[in-house]
């Protein structure tokens, strides 16, 4: 198997000989959320790397081989997508207490859908984060939360903790056709449940007629809520 390395643990080289020393339980390093490493000739003389992420051909990869092998290392593993921002969460909550989990960035890795449908089929759960400990699933970022409050992660070697900086919000500028507070709601057909019939339509304009309505747009959706 081959592994695709990523920034997980900070090491520091000693000046004269090379060695490594080992950093102190409660240092910490400041690691941009944005910004992770590669590792390469340049920069593994001074990393010691953990996190990992997995590389494999869409077509022929055994799910439940690659969630088998990723949870063999034991502690803490995290299924998760790179822009999730409840996986960024997640995964600074276990840094922040020195938990340093193997994580698999299903986004990143060829036959992360085929994964993803795997761990649905192990719990129940479609979404991610997966979060497991000692090869058992202990669910997502809510429960990794309460955990590290309620010490479900006391008996998990600790490492150096690394503060995730939050990522930079960049405001999204709105479009002139955009629904402003206090606009007019415009006629649009959107569904009154879910289930794609055109009996179910309502129309947004009559239906807002003497009331106060708010309409959300979900990303990704393609009709407003």
């Amino acid at each position: 198997m081959r592994f695709r390395f990523d920034l997980a643990v900070l090491a520091i080289l000693a000046p004269t000989t090379g060695a490594f020393t080992t950093p102190k339980l409660h240092s910490i390093s400041r690691v941009s959320a944005a910004h992770q490493l590669t590792a390469s000739s340049s920069v593994t003389s001074s990393l010691s790397i953990k996190n990992s992420a997995l590389r494999m051909s869409s077509e022929s990869v055994d799910a439940q081989a690659e969630i088998d092998g990723a949870l063999s290392a034991g502690g803490v593993t995290l299924f998760g997508k790179s822009a999730c921002p409840f996986c960024k969460k997640a995964k600074k909550a276990l840094f922040g207490i020195g938990v340093h989990p193997t994580i698999v960035e299903l986004d990143q890795v060829e036959g992360g859908a085929k994964i993803q449908k795997k761990l649905e089929d192990l719990t129940g759960k479609a979404t991610v984060p997966s979060i497991w400990l000692d090869g058992k699933f202990i669910g997502g970022s809510e429960e990794i939360l309460t955990g590290v409050t309620d010490g479900m992660f006391d008996g998990v070697e600790k490492k150096e903790i690394i503060e995730m900086e939050e990522e930079e919000k960049i405001p999204v500028k709105q479009g002139e056709s955009a629904i402003k507070v206090g606009d007019k709601v415009p006629s649009a057909k959107v569904w009154s449940v879910f289930d794609n019939d055109p009996a179910t339509y309502i129309d947004l304009a009559d239906f807002g007629k003497d009331k106060s309505i708010l309409v959300v747009g979900l990303p990704g959706a393609f009709t407003p809520t």
